[in-house]
């Protein structure tokens, strides 16, 4: 449970230890966790790129259905990555037990989550792709790829989990491996199954659905196995705490609940976004979309990877009572955010004609004009974007979450989609850079409003955890091994 603690002592050294605001000690636990975001943007490329040989209709199809499948569980993956903020403040206060009790109830959760998932959508799933307008070709594909996605939706919610433990108690490593191994058979398995190897007859976009399936299995029975054998299950007494407790189950939903409104909330508009409002300027324009979402993948998913350890980071000072610590730690992971996204921001725009013709098979010259035209938005949000990825992350790691998601809530809505409808269809003469300029305003916003709450400093009253004992201070040299 959040508890205000601002009139108790605090561990916080006059001086900071670490040079440069800690960078050496935010990269050392960014490194793991940015190189498993890249594992994954890669496979999600080159499966992008083996959908795209099917046909346009199977590259807008996998956009708009993976999307879609993902967004009812974003409220979920939003509350399970909150298992980090108890794991790393119980870290920070000396209470390792406590961290593993939190991993269990996010498993437990997340099956409960899956299974709800599995009986409410699968049947509603004609009805959800009918209010896009798409094609009819393009609309069962979306359906049965939406489908093959949610069946195995409990294997993602715990890998979400599992990742959020490990992370939270520093050990990076961890998801890592069980990432990169996950998303190696990915691709082998899509490469099989859509073009039909080993035998097998090609499926299409539906071998690409299976595929992601299996690899994240794999991805989740690896993190388990680490979870509940060996060291780390003895260091943080991990089989002990396996039960379902329904109060420490209660405190990660009261916590994660605002961070998981504010994930669906936020895929949600982008959801509508890209399907609806994007849909309405016809197949090429989807299409077009789809490309561009391949390419700001790797712009802000290295980036999340950065703002987990920030999380984690900014959880452990928190916990251990060492707010100074955790103001310079998360502006530490935003030089390293920053610089990243906005480079690749330049990069991909000096290299646009390139890189979108790279996806653009069979050539479709108004696909071409479309993507290439709308990469000028991706360099305009960069900076913006890197301060929200950043705070975001940084205020989950203190506990604060709930100011964070009803802002963010209304600030998508209110102007990231509300505006883009009204440009798009009062507009229509504008194409697709209008919906596309009120986007970018929506997130330069969001980013400069993330930044100031930060740096009101509310957070340094917040705790979900008993204080950390004053005689015990948390320095960069006693972290763990990752």
């Amino acid at each position: 449970m959040t508890t205000t603690t601002s009139t108790l002592p605090l561990n916080d050294p006059l001086k900071d230890p670490a040079r440069w605001w800690g960078i050496g000690e935010v990269l050392r636990l960014a490194v793991p966790s940015v190189l498993n975001t890249v594992s994954f943007t890669l496979m999600q490329f080159v499966d992008g790129l083996m959908v795209s040989r099917v046909g346009h209709e199977s590259l807008s199809a996998q956009m708009v259905g993976g999307i879609t499948a993902f967004t009812p569980m974003c409220f979920f993956i939003g509350l399970l990555s909150c298992v980090s903020t108890f794991a790393s403040q119980n870290l920070g206060a000396g209470r390792k037990e406590q961290a593993a009790r939190y991993g269990w109830q996010g498993l437990w959760l997340a099956w409960a989550a899956a299974l709800a998932g599995i009986v409410t959508l699968l049947a509603a799933a004609p009805w959800i792709f009918a209010l896009f307008g798409h094609e009819p070709q393009v609309a069962a594909l979306e359906t049965q790829y939406f489908r093959i996605l949610v069946a195995g939706g409990g294997f993602s919610l715990s890998a979400t989990a599992l990742g959020a433990f490990f992370m939270g108690v520093h050990r990076p490593k961890v998801p890592l491996v069980a990432g990169v191994c996950g998303n190696a058979v990915n691709l082998v398995a899509a490469y099989v199954l859509i073009f039909g190897k080993l035998g097998l007859p090609p499926l299409g976009l539906m071998g690409a659905a299976i595929g992601s399936v299996i690899g994240t299995a794999v991805q989740a029975l690896i993190m388990f196995g680490f979870f509940t054998v060996g060291r780390y299950a003895r260091e943080f007494e991990v089989m002990r705490q396996w039960r379902p407790e329904w109060r420490a189950m209660l405190d990660l939903v009261r916590v994660g609940s605002p961070a998981g409104g504010m994930f669906i909330a936020d895929v949600l508009m982008w959801t509508i976004f890209m399907g609806k409002i994007m849909g309405s300027f016809g197949t090429e324009a989807l299409a077009a979309q789809a490309i561009l979402n391949r390419y700001w993948h790797l712009c802000f998913m290295p980036a999340i990877g950065v703002s987990t350890a920030v999380t984690a980071i900014v959880g452990r000072y928190c916990g251990a009572r060492q707010p100074r610590l955790a103001w310079r730690r998360a502006h530490a992971g935003l030089l390293l955010i920053e610089g990243y996204m906005v480079t690749a921001g330049v990069v991909i725009w000096l290299a646009r004609d390139s890189l979108v013709g790279f996806f653009n098979r069979p050539f479709d010259p108004v696909v071409q004009s479309v993507a290439t035209g709308a990469v000028i938005f991706i360099l305009i949000c960069q900076a913006f974007d890197a301060l929200n990825v950043t705070f975001i992350g940084a205020l989950r790691g203190a506990g604060d979450t709930l100011w964070p998601g009803i802002v963010q809530t209304v600030l998508s809505y209110g102007l990231g989609l509300g505006a883009s409808a009204l440009v798009a269809y009062e507009m229509p003469a504008w194409g697709v850079q209008g919906p596309w300029s009120a986007a970018s305003v929506y997130i330069s916003l969001l980013g400069l409003v993330m930044w100031g709450r930060f740096l009101r400093g509310k957070w340094r009253t917040m705790t979900v955890v008993e204080p950390a004992p004053v005689t015990v201070p948390v320095e960069p040299a006693s972290l763990p091994p990752a």
